[in-house]
């Protein structure tokens, strides 16, 4: 029996954990906001590996944060066909999407993502967004009530609000500011829409309650 020791375990795992460290250094980099050199150290990552998931997806990231949104799309979609279950990158090509003001694009891809994560309040919030730009409006406040069915957020409540508002209805706009006010009683943006909304309708004295 040979007394040499056996590397094929740390063989096997060593790609893994220089792949698990580069990608640390990208998160850290990425996080500071240190974007040269998360760039520098993910042009080295994908020039030894070719395609790899976690540098083309902060790369993606860092990319719209400049303003190329058309290169950010290319590079999540890129991520996207290396790992085509995730719905962290389908979110991101749906985001990029909206983004460029290809809504209908977009809704097909969160409707991708949806197929896997049904439970997503994201996902149906980003759809909400994007039936709203296209003036699909039932279909619009329809995604947003199911977002917040799954998860209540503000913003959720602020984007619905603002769909009865492009429809001049107005009352049902103050319902669900109002409604928002029950898990958010101290947010100004909602006390003071509802003040303005009440002053629409030419209810003085309620508005002033709120602003």
């Amino acid at each position: 029996m040979s007394g040499a020791p056996d590397t094929s375990t740390s063989s096997a795992l060593a790609p893994t954990t220089v792949r698990e460290r580069a990608n640390g250094e990208i998160h850290r980099l990425y996080v500071r906001q240190d974007f040269d050199a998360c760039m520098k150290v993910i042009e080295e990552q994908l020039a030894i590996k070719g395609s790899s998931e976690y540098p083309l997806y902060v790369k993606a990231l860092i990319k719209r944060q400049t303003g190329e949104i058309q290169e950010s799309l290319h590079l999540f979609q890129a991520a996207t066909c290396l790992n085509p279950q995730s719905v962290a990158n389908l979110k991101q090509v749906g985001r990029s999407l909206y983004l460029l003001g290809k809504h209908k694009a977009a809704i097909d891809v969160y409707d991708e993502a949806q197929r896997i994560a049904s439970e997503d309040w994201e996902i149906l919030h980003n759809k909400g967004l994007c039936y709203m730009y296209l003036k699909q409006y039932e279909k619009a406040i329809d995604s947003f009530r199911n977002a917040n069915q799954i998860h209540r957020h503000d913003a959720t409540f602020m984007q619905m609000g603002k769909v009865y508002t492009l429809q001049e209805d107005y009352k049902s706009a103050i319902e669900v500011y109002l409604e928002a006010l029950e898990f958010s009683s101290e947010n100004p943006e909602i006390l003071t829409t509802i003040g303005l909304l009440y002053l629409r309708l030419g209810e003085n004295y309620r508005a002033f309650a709120f602003l």
